[in-house]
């Protein structure tokens, strides 16, 4: 059942889990730093995900458009995207004001 939605589970977590992770932690990070409003995650996460898939069907030779596998991969950038997003802007936020903390 998983090869229809995802493909082979280990391609799935080193490619997406891992490295996309880590690519939607960094451009999460980078939008707060910048001080641009979240919903700007929403594009960014857009393009990781499809990078993502593209990285699947040229390295892997997976569907390049499997909509189940989109939708899982750009759940997991909006995630990432905001986990990071939050944690950096609170960050910001104690180091600018510290008299709001």
């Amino acid at each position: 059942m998983t090869d229809f939605v995802i493909g082979d589970w280990r391609v799935f977590v080193g490619v997406t889990l891992v490295l996309g992770g880590l690519a939607c932690v960094a451009s999460g990070r980078a939008v707060a730093r910048a001080w641009r409003p979240p919903a700007l995650l929403l594009l960014y996460g857009l393009l990781l995900a499809a990078a993502m898939r593209f990285l699947h069907w040229s390295l892997f030779q997976e569907p390049l458009f499997a909509p189940s596998a989109a939708l899982i991969a750009y759940a997991w950038s909006l995630f990432a995207q905001g986990g990071a997003w939050l944690v950096a802007h609170r960050a910001r936020m104690r180091r600018q004001y510290p008299w709001i903390a």
